[in-house]
């Protein structure tokens, strides 16, 4: 290479949601030390939008054939980055195989639901074979380690990056027909909406809710709701920019959830109300960012509400801290230097 500078490693990363062509946000294009790949489920893209929590038999055979898949392609490779925490466990599994000296990275990782009996005793094992974790909040981190008896030297916190969000004119199907200011709340892991429903009912505010339909089973949508299930993300990227601000509820069955939406809303400059919960604290700073409530309490979550939709200067801080925020944790170049960090110590002779 030019300058004398030797290639040390080919990088392989997998992400469930690329398209033929697309590169992932992890991969340092213009790199001088290593070389990176993307790729994509193509044609055995599994269902971003179950309509139960846990995954269903099409979409895990699909997930099954792809890790397959990477594993073959993995040959070629001397590091395989998979940025999906279940694909990444079964690609552990089928490492059983054959792994060698190549390393396997599982960004995105968080702690699978299923955590005791024969499901921790099999993690345990398959999660050995992983060589670094990223994770996006350190209340995972310390979990998995003490879960799975594995060293922390494994892990690495990093707050989630995305792409930069869609912005303009939402499709007019999924706004009021008067364009009536709204406050968004979207998400389906671990989310809690019948706290929502029960705290807006209670006020003149309006909101649109984007769920999966799981989320909406059994629910009474307010008068002053309009729900909507598995929209594109663009579309739901679009509905952040126009909203007011969002609203995230959860019901407490996760240690850690809500980052995609968090994020999205901090790039957007959009402040958010949180149900306090260990993995939130890492990106919202109640007061600076956006607000915090105490879980299951429609009586706080309305007051708080009510109180960011008419204090404009308490609202101007929070959008400001939102930005900041993004600014400050969002650079495709930080994460760029993380991997390429790692790359070098995982793959550097000892």
């Amino acid at each position: 290479m030019p300058g004398g500078i030797v290639l040390m490693a080919k990088v392989l990363i997998f992400n469930n949601f690329l398209k033929n062509g697309e590169s992932s946000i992890l991969a340092a294009g213009l790199s001088s030390l290593h070389q990176y790949d993307s790729a994509g489920p193509g044609r055995l893209r599994a269902n971003p939008y179950g309509k139960s929590k846990h995954i269903g038999p099409k979409d895990l055979l699909q997930r099954v054939i792809n890790s397959v898949r990477l594993w073959l392609r993995w040959r070629k490779y001397d590091v395989l980055i998979v940025d999906s925490a279940i694909t990444g466990l079964l690609v552990a599994c089928v490492s059983v195989l054959g792994k060698g000296r190549r390393k396997l990275v599982i960004s995105s990782f968080n702690v699978p639901r299923r955590r005791t009996g024969l499901w921790k005793k099999l993690a345990t094992v398959l999660y050995r074979k992983v060589d670094h974790f990223f994770v996006h909040s350190t209340c995972d981190m310390e979990l998995a380690t003490s879960l799975y008896r594995l060293p922390h030297s494994r892990f690495s916190y990093r707050p989630f990056i995305r792409a930069t969000p869609a912005t303009g004119q939402p499709e007019n199907i999924y706004m009021f027909e008067d364009n009536r200011p709204f406050i968004l709340s979207f998400g389906g892991n671990a989310r809690d909406y019948a706290t929502f429903f029960r705290a807006i009912a209670q006020t003149s505010l309006s909101a649109i809710v984007v769920a999966r339909e799981y989320n909406l089973t059994g629910l009474k949508i307010p008068h002053n709701v309009r729900t909507f299930c598995n929209i594109p993300l663009p579309e739901c990227d679009k509905l952040v920019s126009k909203c007011l601000f969002t609203v995230f509820a959860f019901d407490g069955s996760e240690p850690s959830c809500g980052q995609i939406s968090i994020v999205t809303s901090f790039m957007l400059g959009k402040p958010t109300i949180c149900t306090d919960l260990t993995g939130v604290g890492d990106y919202v700073c109640h007061g600076k960012n956006g607000l915090l409530v105490k879980p299951a309490d429609p009586g706080e979550l309305r007051d708080k509400m009510l109180t960011l939709a008419q204090d404009e200067q308490l609202y101007e801080r929070l959008s400001e801290g939102a930005l900041g925020w993004a600014n400050e944790n969002t650079n495709p170049q930080a994460v760029h230097n993380k991997i390429e960090n790692l790359v070098t110590e995982l793959t550097s002779p000892h």
